[in-house]
């Protein structure tokens, strides 16, 4: 278990397959790149400095090289400057810019969430991003967090329009809350007859994974993508994040 402590930045754009903590939650990550390298996928956590706001940002871009590294570069740079701070849609309004200014031609999402220990909030912002999962202790089921009243237009993915607005909204959460987060390689896996696998998949491998440990979810969602793939996660970048809520109201 790698512990994320107060005014740290944890994260990059390397493969992982491991357990994370900060005082807030905890997460099991898997990242994985399609060519096997650093891919097109971005994770970060960041704590501020009295340890109570966990954030995660995690971006999709459709390449490597270059581009990817100007935008984990970014995502740290304004992580680091917005640490303290619940506005998280802020991240994303950096990083449309540094989008901007590097002139990216390929697509690109990204998802920002922050667990605030100090009001039991989840604030959350898309930037064209696949709504991030929530499951209720005791429930049964997995739901999508969806923005209730997003501006249009608006929360378009990176570099799109200079001036997009990025909303922010909330959502209570409790210990024992679980979160699912991933990226578009996970609904665009691709059966033997080109189907892809979708958000409704998604949910019902979610579903289907039970109240165990968080790796087990998480690994139990990469059991489901294989089997429907035929074995192979080598169509795309894989990123996928199983989280609880540790602390909170």
């Amino acid at each position: 278990m790698h512990r994320i402590r107060c005014s740290e930045i944890w994260g990059g754009i390397q493969n992982a397959d491991l357990d994370v903590c900060t005082s807030g939650v905890t997460a099991s990550l898997y990242s994985q790149a399609c060519d096997g390298g650093r891919g097109g996928d971005i994770y970060f956590f960041s704590v501020c400095g009295s340890d109570r706001l966990t954030r995660i940002a995690i971006a999709d871009v459709a390449g490597h090289g270059a581009a990817i590294s100007a935008l984990s570069r970014g995502i740290f740079d304004s992580l680091a400057a917005r640490m303290n701070t619940l506005e998280g849609n802020g991240v994303l309004t950096d990083l449309n810019a540094v989008v901007a200014q590097q002139g990216f031609m390929s697509m690109t999402t990204a998802a920002v969430i922050g667990f605030y220990l100090g009001d039991g909030q989840l604030y959350f912002s898309y930037a064209g991003h696949p709504p991030v999962f929530v499951r209720r202790r005791g429930a049964a089921d997995w739901q999508p967090i969806q923005l209730a009243s997003p501006t249009v237009p608006g929360n378009l993915p990176l570099g799109v329009l200079d001036d997009t607005a990025f909303d922010q909204e909330t959502l209570p959460l409790r210990p024992g809350d679980r979160l699912f987060l991933y990226t578009d390689g996970v609904l665009e896996a691709p059966a033997p007859d080109g189907a892809q696998f979708g958000e409704e998949r998604l949910r019902a491998a979610l579903d289907a994974a039970g109240n165990g440990e968080l790796s087990c979810l998480k690994q139990g969602v990469l059991d489901a993508l294989r089997a429907y793939t035929g074995g192979s996660l080598a169509h795309d970048d894989v990123t996928v994040m199983a989280m609880e809520v540790r602390g909170g109201k």
